[in-house]
């Protein structure tokens, strides 16, 4: 790869992470304000075998798994910002009762499951695996009650 190839890459890079953004609510994406994103090939991060994302302070650093979109991946890993930073405890409380109308789910805790179903919701390709009617009504009403109004979600 030459110079300028690095440069064009890096600048659509960018540009498909501010487009990613701006679905997201005002609310959520002024928590994301000063970060950086930094992509990485692999189904899992380097020297990290088992995750495919990071927060580090400010940079949110997501690998290229093999069954998840970048896209779905970013969001997932700016869903745990999301989650610690604005999901009180009766939100918790509402999702666990969520959670439990979907015994089909995967085995993940409460958490992991919230970052999938917030990734799903904003996600261009939904992940049926994920996708399931109350979890989408939680997810709107968690939008639009936490992010400041109105959300751009498909």
């Amino acid at each position: 790869m030459n110079f300028r190839q690095f440069f064009q890459e890096a600048e659509e890079e960018d540009k498909n992470v501010q487009t990613l953004l701006k679905k997201l609510p005002a609310g959520h994406r002024q928590l994301l304000n000063g970060f950086k994103f930094k992509y990485v090939g692999g189904n899992t991060l380097n020297g990290d075998d088992e995750h495919i994302g990071v927060i580090d302070k400010d940079k949110i650093t997501v690998a290229a798994p093999w069954n998840y979109g970048r896209e779905f991946t970013t969001l997932h890993e700016i869903a745990h910002m999301i989650y610690e930073k604005m999901c009180s405890k009766p939100w918790k409380e509402a999702w666990a009762k969520a959670v439990k109308k979907h015994p089909d789910r995967q085995k993940q805790n409460d958490e992991e499951l919230w970052c999938m179903a917030y990734a799903n919701h904003f996600a261009k390709h939904k992940n049926l695996t994920h996708h399931h009617p109350a979890w989408e009504t939680y997810m709107d009403k968690f939008c639009k009650e936490t992010g400041g109004g109105e959300h751009a979600h498909d």
